[in-house]
């Protein structure tokens, strides 16, 4: 009889427990980040695919075409400014999340004025 023998236990044992998709993503909504990181990423991305599509067809339909003017040259546009720090292009990227954080700001302050009164 070896010595070391002993009992298994749960602890013990290694099992991969597979949850469901459903599971997981009623585990993450209970945490206040992963709000935050979602609009983050949405916002980012709205920025950074739309924004430009729609300044794009706004500029065609108010002002017209024009020679040169392409989406694809307003794409290479906005990433050759984000390379370079330009500020128009990190607006345009970086507001339709700033909307976000600055309407959770405004009603953040409209919710504790509420309470002072």
């Amino acid at each position: 009889m070896p010595i070391l023998q002993r009992r298994a236990t749960r602890r013990d044992s290694f099992t991969i427990a597979f949850m469901s998709l459903g599971t997981a993503v009623r585990q993450l909504r209970n945490r206040p980040w992963t709000l935050e990181l979602g609009a983050a990423a949405v916002g980012l991305l709205f920025g950074l695919i739309l924004m430009p599509v729609l300044i794009f067809y706004t500029g065609v339909a108010t002002l017209g075409r024009y020679e040169g003017a392409s989406l694809k040259q307003i794409f290479a546009n906005l990433y050759e400014g984000l390379a370079q720090g330009s500020t128009a292009s990190w607006v345009v990227f970086v507001g339709p999340y700033g909307l976000y954080v600055l309407g959770k700001g405004l009603r953040g302050w409209w919710r504790a004025s509420a309470k002072l009164n």
